[in-house]
């Protein structure tokens, strides 16, 4: 069932979405739908210009990604600090394997994960890290996601002793579902979640859901969008090129919407 509903969003790319609709017109040419074809390849088109539009794309990312505003930018008035907790959890993510030719494990596109995990273990706000994932579902891999994280957070200082592993999950919710024993025996009270910005609202939800009596402290990190900066007016007109940065982001904030529309369908959320 997990790997039906990857390949579902997958198809649900625009990339693929063009790239079906491109072969239909193809398809279509040969069997002398003129009138047809020339609507699939249009809507081909349309698709990428659509989904391509950096105006649209940067208010889907800003609308998922500031609903769990960092703690650093918070109005002074409130706590801008993360509080203290029982332990810091960090999202399976952001990690490539140590496969050759790479020396050590590296991080990735969501490797801030990784690394604000770190730095808020180094601030003292928690005294243990948690590592959570197996591997992605319909993935490969050698070992366990978390084994990965938990090795890179080693190189960088993190003591071996402070580190816990959950290496059995596939995905958010199996997260939530499989860590809800672990926490609750060790007493854990208050976690300081940490992951993508774009992921946080479908992580909380999840995790409020399924773990009853445990606080959890969105810690979000890898914003995409950020305040926006003064630049030229054509800045502003060229954001409505599409660009494969653009596309990808696309993707990714439709993977999360129709993720949360998923997990609330089935209520996990």
């Amino acid at each position: 069932m997990g790997f039906l509903y990857s390949l579902f969003l997958k198809l649900f790319y625009p990339t693929s979405v063009s790239i079906l609709l491109l072969l239909a017109s193809a398809v279509l040419g040969r069997w002398k739908r003129e009138k047809l074809s020339r609507i699939s390849f249009w809507s081909a088109v349309a698709v990428l210009f659509v989904c391509g539009n950096g105006w649209l794309v940067g208010a889907m990312t800003r609308h998922l990604e500031w609903q769990y505003p960092p703690f650093d930018s918070l109005p002074s008035t409130l706590n801008s600090q993360p509080p203290r907790a029982d332990a810091i959890l960090i999202l399976a993510g952001g990690i490539e394997a140590k496969a050759p030719p790479r020396p050590t494990v590296e991080v990735g596109d969501a490797g801030d994960r990784l690394l604000y995990g770190a730095y808020l273990f180094r601030q003292g706000k928690a005294p243990q890290i948690i590592c959570t994932g197996n591997v992605a579902t319909g993935g490969v891999a050698r070992r366990p996601g978390a084994e990965e994280m938990a090795e890179f957070l080693g190189l960088i200082g993190i003591p071996e002793s402070s580190l816990v592993r959950e290496v059995k999950s596939e995905n958010t919710r199996e997260h939530a579902r499989n860590l809800y024993p672990l926490l609750k025996e060790k007493q854990f009270k208050r976690i300081l979640l940490v992951t993508s910005a774009m992921h946080m609202p479908r992580s909380m939800g999840v995790f409020k859901k399924l773990c009853p009596g445990i606080e959890f402290i969105p810690a979000p990190t890898d914003f995409h969008a950020t305040e926006p900066l003064p630049k030229a007016w054509y800045r502003h007109v060229t954001a409505l090129v599409p660009t494969p940065r653009t596309l990808l982001n696309f993707s990714e904030a439709m993977h999360e919407y129709l993720g949360i529309a998923y997990y609330r369908l089935r209520g996990w959320m």
